[in-house]
C-alpha cells in the first residue's frame, strides 16, 4: 500500500550497499536487537548504533531543508509504544522528527510523515529501510547522506510497514 500521493522523485534509504544483501558470507545487523552481537567479525556496539540511527536523522533533516519542509503531519499511524503520545494528522515541528525516526527505525513506532508544505515525505520499513519522496531531485541532501554512509536507491516509492517485502 502506498502510504502517500507519490512524489517525482523518491528514495529507499539503508546502511549498506543493497547489492551486499543475500551474498553469501556477508552478515548485516538490522537493529537494536543486534547490539552485542558479532557480524563479519565486528560486534555491533551501543554506540555504533546510535550512530548509524543518527546519520538517518540528520538526512531527514537535510532532505526537509532543501524542500523547505519545516512543518510535518503524520499522515499514518499504525502501532506505538507507550512513549510516544502521537495521533493522525498531528503536526510536528522539524526540530522534533528526531526522536519520531529512531522510534520507526527501533520498531517502536511505525508511522509516516508528510510536510505540509505537500514538498516530502518519509516511512519506514523493516530492516532499517526508510522511504523518502520529494518534489525536487534533492541533490545536496542525497549526497550528504551518501558522505554518512548510507546508501540511497532512487526511484524506489515510499511503503507501508506491512509490505516492506513486496
Amino acid at each position: 500500500m502506498t502510504l502517500m500521493s507519490p512524489l517525482s522523485h523518491s528514495w529507499r534509504v539503508c546502511r549498506y550497499e543493497e547489492q551486499l544483501r543475500g551474498q553469501k558470507g556477508w552478515e548485516s545487523w538490522i537493529g537494536m536487537s543486534d547490539i552485542g552481537e558479532r557480524f563479519n567479525g565486528i560486534v555491533l556496539s551501543n554506540q555504533e548504533y546510535v550512530r548509524v540511527e543518527n546519520t538517518y536523522i540528520a538526512a531527514v533533516v537535510r532532505f526537509a531543508v532543501v524542500t523547505s519542509a519545516s512543518l510535518f503531519r503524520v499522515a499514518f499511524l499504525g502501532s506505538q509504544g507507550a512513549d510516544y503520545a502521537l495521533s493522525p494528522g498531528q503536526l510536528v515541528v522539524r526540530s522534533d522528527v528526531g526522536p519520531i525516526v529512531r522510534g520507526n527505525l527501533r520498531g517502536e513506532l511505525d508511522c509516516a510523515l508528510e510536510a505540509v508544505n505537500g514538498r516530502l515525505q518519509i516511512a519506514f520499513g523493516y530492516d532499517l529501510y526508510m522511504y523518502v519522496g520529494a518534489d525536487i531531485p534533492c541533490e545536496r541532501a542525497v549526497a550528504s547522506a551518501e558522505e554518512d554512509g548510507l546508501w540511497l536507491e532512487p526511484g524506489v516509492p515510499l511503503r507501508s510497514w506491512e509490505d516492506d517485502d513486496a
